[in-house]
């Protein structure tokens, strides 16, 4: 009977002990990812004028691409007025 009281005990020990150490590592993890969102925090203005830049260079892209098609559409379509014309 006594033993299985001390072996009670011990098992209440190690879990009071397990849920300590478990608390410290919550309470570590917590202060990971605020340090971790204050990084960031700090880094959004890089990140921004990243994608300002970015999508800068695809509006630059998409003109270019867009006056390419139209000039090809062009000569395509006075091709084929040429060759309707007999010209």
């Amino acid at each position: 009977m006594l033993n299985a009281i001390k072996r009670r005990e011990e098992l209440e020990a190690k879990i009071t002990e397990l849920e300590t150490s478990l608390n410290i590592l919550k309470q570590q993890l917590r202060e990971e990812v605020e340090q971790e969102q204050h990084r960031d925090i700090d880094h959004l203005d890089e990140y921004l004028e990243e994608v300002v830049h970015r999508y800068g260079n695809l509006k630059d892209f998409w003109h270019i691409v867009g006056h390419e098609l139209r000039e090809r559409f062009a000569r395509k379509k006075a091709a084929e007025q040429k060759k309707d014309t007999g010209v």
